[in-house]
């Protein structure tokens, strides 16, 4: 069933609303998208609207935003048909200034158009795998500055050392061995805080990791993305939190491709085609995880005989930029990842796409 014909068969009574952390704006639209009634709700107000039995049932169409997929679960347990619009569309919809009621509108506006791709709801287990990945890149930020602060407060005293993890052991063990003037005891007190911070966030990154793997082992899609050559495990789950719901609300490959924004921007008019570089559309944490896995593609081209090495060597060979490359092969990553999802298999060289990929 397409997109047009999903809209046509739900309930006449549409809930657009805006979501918030205390006032809900709950506009009520009929059959031919009157707004029939304007209400400004207290979170309260707002419960007991959608659980009094009266209420009723029709589609409730929300921003997907903060808190969205848990009212979307929420409401759909009580009987509600629920779907979340992408939030850069809205704001391209909305008429006037910025408030909750203009927003509300702009909400039923967005469900209204059948081009629109609704967002689905996240299952619980997707939002608690997801929140594993946003810890993890919190604290992966927070040992960088760090690191970043202790090389420049030691910089500031004429003490340098190469860049990387194995530079910063050798500072380290500079200002702990050797007798330096300009270190002072109080420089040394201030760096060692520090430090044992970088130890106690190098902890929790192992513990993340743990319950990773764990997460991994309870996750068929996960399991069956990691069989894909050049994916690694946090990849693998970072996809399982994204579409371990499925990938059936894509026609195809390459819309999928396009959802995370590894194809070619276009600006093309009549008989002028123009394509430049890629949209960077979507999630952009998925889209950096494939163009990590990408790299080490390429860069292992010459001693794994996978479909993916192969194209990296052909373009290498034809004379394409190393970076344009990487691009290409994360592209037909997602189109791989889209493929071995429909069909809930594990990955086989012999079954790889057909489709081209645009660098």
């Amino acid at each position: 069933m397409n997109r047009t014909a999903q809209r046509s068969s739900l309930s006449d009574t549409v809930y657009a609303v805006d979501l918030a952390k205390n006032v809900f704006e709950v506009h009520t639209f009929g059959p031919h998208g009157m707004c029939r009634k304007v209400e400004r709700l207290s979170r309260k107000k707002f419960i007991a609207k959608f659980t009094d039995p009266h209420t009723e049932r029709g589609v409730v169409v929300m921003e997907a935003c903060g808190s969205s997929h848990h009212w979307g679960r929420q409401l759909g347990e009580r009987g509600y048909r629920t779907q979340l619009v992408p939030p850069q569309f809205v704001a391209q919809r909305r008429v006037g200034n910025k408030n909750d009621g203009n927003d509300a509108d702009a909400i039923y506006a967005v469900y209204r158009d059948p081009r629109i791709r609704p967002v689905p709801v996240k299952t619980l287990v997707q939002q608690d795998l997801a929140a594993l990945h946003r810890t993890r890149e919190l604290l992966i930020a927070q040992r960088t500055q760090c690191i970043n602060q202790i090389r420049g407060l030691l910089a500031e005293r004429g003490v340098v050392e190469r860049a990387g993890t194995g530079g910063f052991q050798a500072l380290m063990k500079r200002i702990n061995q050797e007798d330096l003037p300009e270190v002072t005891a109080a420089l040394q007190h201030q760096v060692a805080v520090i430090h044992a911070h970088v130890g106690e966030i190098d902890a929790h990154l192992k513990t993340l990791e743990c319950a990773m793997d764990s997460a991994y082992q309870d996750s068929v899609v996960a399991q069956q993305v990691h069989t894909i050559f050049g994916v690694g495990l946090i990849t693998a789950t970072a996809c399982a939190a994204e579409y371990g719901g499925g990938v059936d609300r894509f026609h195809d490959s390459r819309e999928f491709a396009a959802n995370i924004g590894t194809t070619p921007r276009e600006h093309s008019s009549g008989e002028k085609r123009h394509r430049g570089a890629i949209t960077k559309r979507g999630n952009s944490y998925l889209r950096k995880l494939l163009v990590q896995c990408a790299q080490i593609i390429v860069n292992y081209r010459n001693r794994h005989e996978d479909p993916l090495c192969q194209l990296a060597r052909r373009l290498l060979e034809a004379g394409k930029r190393r970076s344009g490359v990487v691009v290409a092969i994360a592209n037909r990553l997602a189109r791989t990842i889209y493929a071995v999802i429909k069909h809930g298999d594990a990955y086989r060289m012999d079954k790889q796409p057909a489709c081209g990929c645009a660098a």
